[in-house]
């Protein structure tokens, strides 16, 4: 683990960030690598099941929305599946299935009902990945650092889901085939460096060892009723988020062209990638419902401006967007981690089950959504309707929240690096 206090400034982060065990350092970097391999695919799926594979939008619509189910709602299984393979070795696994569902997916543009399981293959693969990878850095950090390295973490994340895209969008055009089965060989490589350069870690306690098991599964479901309001929030916050991430391609190819979905994915990446880390202490020092209200309300303004549909209000509704993103995920990140101490990979497992539920929900009524106001030539207002949801988040928040600050956890030992089981 690493120790040590923060500074406060970028010199004395970079400082912090340099000391960190060689391990971890790879691992910060292969999450963008990973990142910007995936969303070289993920934000395309619709625009792909439809164009290239030839199904139906409604069709499409629903697969997208279980596939997101699977993508973050099959995360829960990642703390089982943590304790039986350990962090390293459940990371190798997760890129392993996504690197087979890319190789499906290119198959399916000549083969249509490969697209089923090659979806789920995709989705299956980030499901398991980022609770580990997440764990991996929290687990290898101390207590005190855990904002400024999920904050790391984030922007890593964030740098390669900005850059893919507009990538993407430059040859998606030309033969998805090749760009699919490229990305394969790509996870293959990422798949081999994980394996190469990560070392096992254990898991840090909060008790005895005697109390792991069943009681450290009763105690995370404990400590899960009384954080039903977080988990809430951070259900309406990935809700919302998926409207943007999932319809903005179809939207962009419908009032401007594909191509400007690579600039706005661009766009809200790096403000994530530039911000998140240098405000990551504020974050979580701030007032929770303070936070959580005006979060919900930048989300509410950028999708009013989106609705306008020019190059320009699509950009400039990104920006208010992501301004609530950058506070409002990092800090859904700290309060379920402060609730489930000693498990961050169930901690996060919890997280993306929630998003999962969000992503589901957000793809069904979305798809029907999109699709009335398609047929209507109306676009912008479905937009609106998204900013309306929004801006009734935030006023829940306002009502159902309480001003907590977050507590400050004590520090804890760390246990000797766990054998591969």
């Amino acid at each position: 683990m690493t120790g040590g206090r923060r500074g406060g400034g970028l010199t004395a982060k970079w400082r912090t960030f340099t000391g960190l065990p060689a391990g971890l350092k790879v691992l910060i970097g292969l999450s963008f690598v990973v990142a910007f391999g995936s969303y070289m695919v993920t934000p395309f799926i619709g625009v792909l099941m439809v164009e290239a594979v030839g199904l139906d939008i409604r069709v499409a619509g629903v697969l997208v929305a279980v596939a997101t189910f699977i993508q973050f709602g099959g995360s829960i299984l990642g703390g089982t599946v943590v304790d039986r393979l350990g962090l390293k070795r459940t990371m190798v696994l997760a890129l392993t299935l996504r690197t087979a569902g890319l190789v499906l997916l290119g198959l399916a543009v000549q083969v249509p009902w490969v697209a089923y399981p090659a979806v789920v293959l995709v989705a299956a693969g980030p499901a398991l990945y980022l609770p580990a990878n997440k764990a991996y850095i929290v687990t290898s950090v101390s207590d005190e650092l855990r904002p400024l390295f999920l904050g790391v973490s984030s922007a890593a994340l964030n740098a390669g889901m900005g850059l893919g895209p507009l990538l993407a969008a430059l040859l998606i055009d030309a033969d998805p085939v090749v760009l699919l089965i490229g990305l394969a060989g790509l996870f293959a490589l990422i798949t081999a460096a994980h394996q190469a350069a990560l070392k096992p870690v254990g898991l840090r306690p909060v008790a005895a060892p005697a109390a792991a098991g069943t009681e450290r599964g009763t105690g995370n479901r404990a400590a899960l009723r009384g954080a039903l309001r977080p988990v809430l929030f951070t259900a309406l916050a990935f809700y919302l988020y998926f409207f943007f991430q999932s319809f903005m391609g179809l939207y962009a190819a419908g009032v401007s062209n594909i191509q400007v979905l690579g600039w706005v994915m661009l766009l809200n990446c790096a403000m994530v990638v530039v911000l998140q880390p240098a405000l990551a202490d504020r974050i979580a020092r701030a007032d929770y419902r303070l936070l959580v209200v005006g979060s919900f309300a930048l989300m509410a303004l950028g999708m009013g401006a989106m609705a306008l549909g020019s190059t320009p209000a699509l950009l400039a509704g990104t920006a208010l967007f992501t301004f609530g993103e950058i506070f409002l995920f990092l800090r859904c990140d700290l309060e379920l981690v402060d609730r489930v101490p000693g498990n961050p990979a169930f901690a996060f497992g919890v997280q993306r089950l929630t998003a999962g539920i969000g992503g589901l929900l957000a793809g069904v009524v979305g798809g029907f959504v999109f699709a009335h106001y398609e047929a209507v030539g109306d676009l912008g207002t479905f937009w609106l309707v998204v900013a309306a949801q929004c801006a009734g988040a935030a006023l829940l928040a306002l009502l159902l929240l309480g001003g907590r600050r977050r507590p400050a956890v004590p520090e804890l030992p760390v246990a000797e690096p766990a054998v591969a089981r």
